[in-house]
């Protein structure tokens, strides 16, 4: 869906009339850090797609990344809440001693429009897609179940960039309101997705600063990432929880 998304922004943009249109694509690929439930590593790939008119002072941009991990962490039993499976004899419950890991994937989009003030600061409001997933496995590579969550709303920002020769600094500070958010559970244990509606919408935040050479960039981004706790009687209730997340990424714009 976000690539199609992706794509439908790329046309519009494409197709839009006149000589002195300004579109510029470029790519990426880095690393995330998660300390959330456990602490974990992901491989990120992102893409953007600006346009601007020569002369407007508006950006219209469109952004996709997801990410992966790239190692499984421990998962503390104390903290986890697992639905147990109906007892017979080809099916016995987990041992509470059996090990078990969390793997993290997801995915985020964003489009909107950014004002570049003579000053350098440059506003920005947007609409916003996060989710992310968190599956839990034994160590024997079993499936066990799955949380993924799903967050879209608005986002709004303020930007500051200093210029000097071909190099550019900005720092960045973004404002996440999500008006729809669902918690989705599965599972091997739980029969079918059960989906519920987060009972509380928080804001989450987000700072970064990015580094411009030529053609090539380099991001630093520190996000808190608040999720709603979910109620659920067909399911299990899970808490409001909190993810911080350190990213790097490195962008070629071409």
């Amino acid at each position: 869906m976000r690539v199609r998304i992706l794509c439908f922004i790329s046309f519009l943009l494409i197709s839009l009339p006149g000589n002195s249109q300004k579109i510029r694509f470029a790519s990426s690929i880095g690393t995330s850090t998660f300390h959330w439930y456990e602490n974990q590593t992901t491989v990120d790939v992102g893409a953007q797609l600006t346009f601007q008119h020569p002369k407007k002072k508006y950006q219209i941009f469109a952004k996709l990344k997801a990410l992966g991990n790239l190692h499984d962490s421990p998962v503390d039993r104390e903290i986890l809440l697992l639905m147990e499976p109906p007892v017979n004899m080809n099916n016995k419950p987990l041992a509470i001693t059996d090990p078990l890991y969390a793997a993290y994937r997801g995915g985020q989009a964003e489009a909107g429009i950014q004002w570049n003030a003579p000053s350098g600061l440059s506003p920005s409001i947007a609409l916003y897609s996060k989710s992310l997933a968190r599956k839990i496995s034994t160590s024997q590579s079993q499936y066990i179940e799955e949380e993924k969550y799903a967050l879209h709303g608005m986002n709004v920002g303020l930007a500051y960039k200093a210029t000097w020769n071909k190099s550019a600094i900005q720092f960045s500070g973004q404002i996440f309101e999500p008006l729809i958010q669902r918690i989705t559970l599965y599972g091997r244990y739980v029969g079918v997705p059960y989906t519920s509606k987060a009972s509380n919408h928080s804001l989450s935040y987000r700072a970064t600063a990015d580094f411009h050479y030529q053609k090539m960039g380099l991001s630093l981004t520190y996000e808190i990432l608040n999720f709603g706790a979910a109620e659920n009687i067909n399911s299990k209730s899970i808490d409001a929880t909190q993810a911080q997340i350190i990213s790097t990424l490195f962008t070629y714009y071409f």
